[in-house]
């Protein structure tokens, strides 16, 4: 049973939230991660810290597409045919996006979702660099 679309913008607006989470962790991560860069004397783990900086980068991406995602699933949410159709307009005249017309909010979400799991990818792969970084960090100091 698909839900109705006023209900599937509330329910993605509310797990594409749940980025917030994951971007805050990777943001604290990357405070550690420079810090370690910084301070390392050992090449491996600076390079693995390095990485780690590297990974926070696409996470910002992907952690501001989400939230921006949320806000509009949430802006949607009343009146989702409508304001679809408004929202990929204004897109297109900001130039911030090719918006296909006629697209259902069910295909609109899962986009979303795979937005928000490349976030994750992205803050998983920068807790891995990081970890194997300080791992590192400690057996050779």
């Amino acid at each position: 049973m698909t839900p109705k679309p006023q209900v599937e913008c509330a329910l993605a607006a509310a797990f594409l939230q749940s980025g917030r989470v994951a971007s805050n962790a990777a943001n604290i991560s990357a405070l550690i991660g420079a810090a370690g860069a910084l301070v390392s004397h050992v090449p491996a783990a600076r390079w693995l810290f390095a990485a780690s900086l590297v990974a926070w980068a696409a996470g910002c991406y992907f952690g501001l597409r989400v939230a921006a995602d949320a806000a509009l699933f949430r802006a949607l949410g009343p009146e989702p045919g409508e304001r679809a159709d408004i929202l990929d307009e204004a897109l297109r005249a900001w130039g911030l996006g090719n918006g296909k017309p006629g697209r259902t909010i069910a295909e609109r979400s899962r986009g979303a979702i795979r937005l928000w799991r490349s976030l994750i990818a992205a803050v998983a792969l920068q807790l891995a660099a990081l970890s194997a970084g300080i791992i590192i960090q400690t057996w050779f100091v």
